[in-house]
């Protein structure tokens, strides 16, 4: 199974870079998601923060504007770490070549970011999110992103559509720029893009990983139960109408409130009430179910299989991609 870090180190690519060219409107989209994720600026200033897969290090400028006491990178990515060291010239982090799992510390940390890995790590998730919980200290936060079928079926069925023009034989540049006409129209209706068409294109289409297992909400919740308790999330779409006076330890409330409001990530153009939990998650057509079909179809595609054509794609149909959940360690 090909991970995310096997492909980057392959082609000797980092496809993360943002367009930071004007940093106070970056600044602003980070305060945004980190007030959404229950983080104001002095949960940073002053604490021990540990942000793996920074990737090339334009979201850590922000955390580090925060003024953490102790700001520790881990990025095991060489193309990665060359573009990061660059961006963070001067600031004052630590920037280690370690996978999180191979990364020891004395102490614990405050907060620990992990962005856009877990969700389609192409590796054991779970094995990965411990390694995560195991550096924050009780009391502490963890960030993390989820990626489920339903949010990301738009951008699959971007990957069938992709297998009618590239060519095998080619190499990953070449097929880049024969995609690149194809889904600039695409990523130019997203008005909050800051990435470029081309490190979308290898990231999220040419990259195998990006069809293997997701690492759903409702996954990390069940995994971290007993031991994490949901502190936010981003977009904000769970719900606890719970007293507080009889509010219980867990996280069920949450994982039911993701079956109820997961069609909302099919598309990000459109939010609609509530639905139960059967329409998301039943046992016959439900949406889950359909978009995992979907998935094995495109993948099945992929593989050389012959697979029944899809139909037209809307350019301006995106999902949700991935969320954001932020968790307090409680034991």
């Amino acid at each position: 199974m090909t991970t995310m870090l096997d492909f980057y180190r392959e082609h000797a690519v980092a496809p993360v870079k943002q367009d930071i060219t004007d940093l106070t409107a970056h600044f602003q989209r980070r305060a945004f998601l980190y007030r959404q994720l229950g983080l104001w600026p002095k949960s940073i200033e002053g604490k021990r923060v540990l942000e793996v897969g920074p990737g090339t290090g334009e979201n850590a400028r922000y955390t580090l504007s925060l003024k953490p006491k102790t700001y520790v990178l881990v990025e095991p990515n060489d193309k990665a770490r060359e573009s990061l060291k660059a961006t963070l010239c001067g600031g004052s982090v630590e920037i280690v070549s370690d996978t999180v799992e191979a990364f020891t510390s004395a102490e614990g940390f405050d907060v620990v970011l992990c962005e856009g890995l877990l969700g389609l790590a192409g590796r054991d998730a779970r094995g990965l999110l411990d390694a995560l919980g195991e550096k924050v200290k009780l009391g502490g936060v963890l960030v993390i992103t989820c990626i489920d079928p339903i949010s990301q079926c738009a951008d699959v069925l971007r990957r069938a559509l992709a297998q009618r023009y590239i060519k095998k034989w080619a190499s990953l540049q070449e097929n880049v720029e024969i995609l690149k006409p194809i889904f600039a129209p695409h990523l130019a209706t997203l008005k909050g893009m800051t990435r470029s068409v081309e490190d979308w294109i290898v990231d999220n289409i040419l990259n195998p990983a990006s069809i293997g297992p997701t690492f759903s909400i409702p996954d990390a919740l069940t995994h971290v139960e007993g031991r994490f308790e949901v502190l936010g999330c981003s977009p904000r779409f769970l719900v606890d109408w719970r007293w507080y006076k009889e509010g219980q330890p867990g996280n069920a409330w949450a994982i039911e409130s993701y079956w109820n409001q997961c069609h909302n990530l099919h598309d990000y153009r459109t939010v609609t009430p509530r639905r139960s939990e059967t329409q998301n998650r039943g046992l016959n057509e439900d949406l889950m179910r359909q978009c995992r079909d979907t998935r094995v179809r495109v993948k099945a595609l992929e593989a050389g299989w012959d697979v029944d054509p899809f139909g037209e794609l809307d350019p301006a149909w995106f999902g949700r991609g991935q969320q954001y959940l932020s968790l307090e360690r409680v034991n």
